[in-house]
């Protein structure tokens, strides 16, 4: 037990890092820099101070310290404040002050933890543990030196972090838990080990050596002479020393005298590089016992006088550093009473110059409250005019719900190809009363500056044509050709999709409006560099020069529009949304004709493969189809939304937000479709509900509803809506949405597979963005090695339904449970192989395979590989 005592003396002294012991000259120093230094420069030399200090001076280690924290606080520095702290926590320790000492350390960690700071509350955390084993409440003690441990091992501070360990280490040593402090120093040499830190590693085994040297006395010197091979490598002669000093007292032990008596030579010899300390003494008088052991009394009277010389030495240099402590306080009181003096003057100085602040304040104060009551006539105005638009706004939204159930039946019917020139008359008006309606939302949204631009990827002709083929019945009334001549594209864009459908629809249909019957009109499309440049080329009768400024006005009307109808805000939209997205009008015009030219930014976008997820291929084919859960109150809406999607999703029909609640949870949908207003709980609340829920947060969530405006969808996005659709909706837009949602939830899925299948670590490789997937993971891999653990016990773990869980793992990952849990047996075994930590039989029971035959099959299938073949490889 002798090695194990000094082991631990070591130890605690090693928690002062040799930069503290310093000499009074840097001091001097950096007291004449304090003088010129102001704000955070002031501050930091202060903290400089009080750590120079610490070790000799704790008094004016304080001082310093508390002169820094005042500074720190001031200039927001929270860094500062609690490196302020740890130092007066560790010279209250010092001075024996332990209760002050823990009140200033818990002050520190507060604001560490706060800020995140890792390395700082490591550091803390070892100072309240020093505390309370000072205090001899060993288990307090224990527990925040685990703390501190994990907190520097994840700052990468390995130098404290090993420090700190052994402390730990000491810790249970002296509460006879040999086999714990074994563990908690084999896991820091396993650390160093795998972060290269091999300069600290000589610290590790001597504690290891005093470690086993109670519990196993043979393996200690086994861990001694390695602690003297790292310590020879990175001259480190103080844990030279020590690891000599702790064979010398292991042979003492056995009665191997002269052994002993070796090595306390080496450890004397060793220590005289060093500078002189209490080691010394403490070598001699061991030594001496030595020699009084074997009757040798002749030099353990030699030794027992350098004893004692090297006490009076020692004795002799702490009265001079008392002295000296004495010196600086007297300096530091001197230096105090003259910032207070100066204090005193600035004080003056700056109540002179108050006067004159209060002065110039008043006669800004007057000018301020003219100037507000200017702004706020101006604001009262401007809230007048938005209460007017809102006003507007309500009664489009009012008119679009039955929109939608005039326009979506007509589609349906026109499907069954009966009456189709009296439904080609219906939907054309439906439409124009749709597109007026939407004309006005959006001029009302523009000019409130609240339109928000959509981007979609796609080919740009083929949207183009779309746009354009919902004018050619329109043009066949009037014998009007339309001409398409569009540059041929081989890649996709990204491009204002809403933007440039109504910029074309609205130059399109004023050109199909004003021209005469068989005339013809001209669209021309091309990309040059990043832009687009799309041209609508007509040959009606022209716009009057004097009006072609004027076109783009809001609500101006020429002289051939008179005989036309329309509200005058259509160029005037056209106009703001170009330049809203980044682009350029222009206009030219005669008795010939008239040419419209847009220019619009666009970007150029490789092709992705879209997959449908659960069912649904790229043709719109079933293989088996998905659950879609429709939350709507409107019976009519209801009944056409089913009509519209019962053909790929299996659909199941709630009437309000906490029946739809319930059946989400009894069985879990593939796909939410939701109303927003609902009785008893509406779709905001639903969404916040499955949201904050963990086994239905993953599920997509689509909002619908006749609130269309941006602070409508802004709020849908906001709670976590995956996709905002406003009434009245098309038909193939709602089934495009719900496709896309799925084709994104099919693209995590296999951005996880591949990440399983590339080179990372066992970990990195299976940690999904996805929490749950990863509480999964945990669960397994805590039960890895039993081979009994299946689908019935992880279920139970998470306390869901076999069920359940199959559904939200296939919906996350693509594997079923049972694939999921040999998964990741497999991936843990191939890294055990790689790192060759056993055979294959036993890597095999390692992780929860009770025959190799089946591993090596399962293996085999999994990687393509044979166990034996991936062990091979490097």
């Amino acid at each position: 037990m002798r090695s194990v005592v000094g082991c631990l003396l070591v130890v605690f002294v090693l928690l002062v890092p040799q930069w503290l012991l310093a000499k009074q000259e840097p001091a001097d120093s950096l007291r004449m820099l304090l003088e010129s230094a102001h704000g955070k420069r002031e501050g930091e030399l202060n903290m400089e101070l009080a750590n120079l200090l610490l070790a000799e001076y704790p008094d004016s280690c304080i001082y310093y310290a508390q002169r820094a924290r005042a500074i720190g606080k001031s200039t927001s520095n929270h860094v500062l404040v609690i490196r302020s702290y740890s130092a007066t926590g560790e010279a209250y320790q010092r001075k024996n002050q332990l209760k002050k000492a823990l009140a200033s350390y818990f002050k520190g960690l507060e604001l560490a933890e706060k800020h995140d700071e890792k390395s700082l509350s490591g550091t803390i955390y070892n100072g309240i543990g020093v505390c309370y084993f000072l205090m001899n409440d060993v288990k307090k003690a224990e527990q925040y030196m685990k703390r501190a441990s994990e907190a520097k091992k994840a700052a990468n501070d390995f130098r404290y972090y090993v420090l700190i360990t052994i402390n730990l280490a000491s810790v249970q040593i002296m509460q006879q838990s040999f086999d714990e402090s074994v563990k908690t120093l084999k896991e820091a040499e396993k650390t160093l080990l795998k972060q290269k830190q091999e300069q600290y590693l000589a610290t590790v085994y001597n504690s290891l050596g005093a470690a086993y040297q109670s519990i196993q006395p043979d393996s200690c010197v086994y861990y001694y002479e390695l602690s003297l091979q790292y310590s020879e490598k990175y001259r480190d002669y103080l844990l030279k020393m020590n690891a000599y000093q702790n064979l010398g007292d292991y042979y003492f032990d056995r009665k191997e005298y002269a052994t002993a008596i070796n090595y306390m030579k080496l450890a004397i010899s060793t220590n005289e590089k060093r500078p002189e300390d209490s080691y010394k003494p403490a070598l001699y008088e061991r030594i001496s016992t030595l020699y009084d052991s074997i009757g040798d009394f002749r030099n353990a009277y030699k030794y027992k006088k350098l004893e004692a010389e090297a006490h009076k030495r020692i004795f002799s240099v702490e009265k001079q550093k008392e002295i000296e402590e004495l010196e600086i306080k007297y300096e530091s009181e001197k230096k105090e009473k003259e910032i207070q003096q100066n204090k005193q003057e600035l004080e003056r100085r700056k109540n002179q110059q108050n006067i004159l602040v209060f002065c110039a304040v008043s006669l800004f104060l007057v000018a301020g409250f003219i100037t507000y009551l200017v702004f706020q006539r101006k604001r009262i105005e401007r809230q007048f005019e938005q209460e007017k638009l809102r006003l507007f706004e309500n009664i489009f939204h009012e008119i679009r719900t039955p929109l939608t159930l005039i326009n979506g039946p007509i589609q349906v019917m026109k499907q069954q190809k009966k009456y189709p020139e009296e439904l080609d008359l219906m939907e054309r008006n439906s439409q124009k009363l749709i597109r007026l309606v939407n004309e006005l939302l959006d001029a009302s949204k523009l000019g409130k500056g609240s339109y928000q631009l959509n981007y979609m990827n796609g080919n740009l002709n083929e949207f183009i044509g779309s746009v354009i083929d919902q004018f050619t019945g329109e043009a066949n009334l009037k014998d009007i050709r339309i001409i398409c001549q569009l540059e041929e594209q081989e890649e996709n864009h990204s491009f204002p999709a809403d933007a440039l459908e109504k910029i074309l629809s609205n130059l399109l249909g004023n050109a199909v409006k004003y021209c005469p019957v068989k005339s013809e009109i001209t669209v021309l499309s091309k990309i040059a560099g990043n832009n687009l440049i799309l041209k609508v080329v007509d040959n009606g009768p022209g716009i009057p020069k004097r009006d072609q400024k004027k076109v783009f006005r809001r609500f101006f009307r020429g002289k051939h529009a008179h005989e036309t109808g329309g509200t005058g805000i259509g160029l005037s939209l056209v106009k703001e949304l170009v330049e809203l997205a980044g682009g350029t009008i222009a206009l030219q015009s005669s008795h010939f004709g008239t040419v419209f030219q847009v220019q619009i930014p666009v970007q150029s976008e490789n092709p992705k493969q879209v997959f449908n997820r659960f069912g649904l291929n790229d043709d719109g084919t079933e293989e088996s189809r998905a659950t879609l859960l429709l939350v709507e109150d409107d019976a009519d809406t209801a009944a056409f939304t089913i009509s519209v999607l019962k053909d790929e999703f299996r659909i199941v029909h709630a009437k309000n937000g906490r029946e739809g609640l319930e059946l989400i949870r009894e069985n879990l949908p593939d796909i939410v479709l939701s109303d927003v207003m609902m009785p008893e709980m509406d779709g905001i609340e639903l969404l916040r509900e499955i949201r904050s829920d963990e086994l239905a947060n993953h599920l997509p969530f689509v909002l619908f509803s006749a609130k269309a405006s941006l602070e409508s969808r802004l709020e849908g996005l906001q709670h976590g809506a995956d996709a905002y659709i406003s009434k009245p909706f098309s038909p193939e837009e709602l089934k495009l949405t719900i496709r896309n949602l799925f084709s994104t939830v099919q693209r995590n899925k296999e951005a996880y597979t591949a990440s399983i299948q590339s080179e990372k670590t066992f970990e990195e490789r299976l940690k999904s963005r996805n929490a749950y997937v990863n509480k999964v993971i945990d669960c397994i891999v805590r039960n890895i090695d039993d081979s009994d653990y299946s689908v019935n016990e992880l279920s139970s773990d998470l306390a869901v339904s076999r069920s359940q869980l199959h559904r939200k793992l296939a919906a996350l990952t693509g594997f079923s449970t049972t694939n999921f849990i040999r998964m990741v047996r497999l991936e843990k075994a191939k890294d055990l192989l790689l790192n060759g930590d056993g055979t294959i039989t036993e890597i095999a029971y390692k992780c929860g395979f009770s025959s190799q035959s089946y591993f090596t099959k399962s293996f085999t299938e999994h990687f393509g590989k044979s166990p034996s073949q991936m062990m091979g490889k490097p």
